[in-house]
């Protein structure tokens, strides 16, 4: 029987250049993990349907490594020595009873999920696609859940949910509330660099939602600039 499994999840609003800041950071504070592409059986048929071996899961050491497209699933794997048991399974994504796809058990805990988002779409207004971030641990594996709060708190650096943002209706772009003040945040984390992609122009949201709302970057936004890494301490000698 599985052990009880936690999970952790964030809905992220970010560019490529997001996603490629935020692998480079968990490169350096997770240089033991490595990442896959996770296999769409809906979307590209071709990953896993009645292919003579099985698929193979290279091992990446960036998210975006993986030949990936907006919408598609990463995996992020801790365990360095993981290893797939490949299996086949009839009947999947559609097919009839004595079609095959290659299958597999997902990688043990802790593991994350990340669901790429970013595509640009033109109507209502241009908006990029929303994205999300899961953490999978073992319930009350208190390693896991420090894990867990490692890996948003860096995402966070990132991303903000309320600093100099704005709630606004599509398409009149009218400022229902601002957010950051009174409890009020954005349904989703917006990238720094997604951030500065909306203040370019007037008519750009973040997280839209067909209610007709969005996200837009108020007046004072400035520029982007990635955080400094942090300096190495000097060694201390003893007197």
């Amino acid at each position: 029987m599985s052990s009880p499994i936690f999970m952790r999840s964030r809905n992220v609003c970010m560019l490529e250049r997001d996603w490629w800041d935020f692998g480079f950071a968990l490169q350096d504070a997770f240089p033991q993990a490595w990442y896959y592409r996770e296999l769409d059986g809906w979307n590209r048929p071709e990953d896993i349907w009645q292919m003579p071996i099985p698929p193979d899961l290279s091992h990446h050491a960036h998210l975006l490594d993986t030949s990936v497209r907006p919408g598609d699933s990463i995996k992020m794997v801790f365990d360095a020595n993981w290893k797939p048991q490949y299996k086949k399974k009839y009947g999947r994504y559609g097919m009839s009873e004595d079609q095959w796809c290659w299958d597999w058990p997902d990688p043990p805990q802790p593991s994350a999920r990340l669901k790429l988002g970013g595509n640009i779409y033109d109507t209502p207004v241009p908006h990029p696609s929303v994205g999300d971030i899961t953490f999978h641990g073992q319930n009350k594996n208190k390693e896991h859940m420090a894990l867990a709060g490692r890996l948003f708190r860096i995402l966070s650096k990132f991303t903000t949910n309320k600093k100099n943002l704005v709630r606004v209706r599509v398409p009149s772009m009218e400022v229902t509330v601002p957010l950051g003040s009174k409890g009020n945040f954005a349904p989703d984390w917006c990238g720094h660099h997604a951030i500065e992609w909306a203040r370019q122009e007037p008519n750009r949201v973040l997280c839209y939602v067909r209610a007709g709302f969005g996200i837009r970057p108020t007046a004072d936004v400035k520029p982007f600039a990635p955080p400094p890494k942090p300096k190495a301490k000097a060694s201390r000698k003893k007197p």
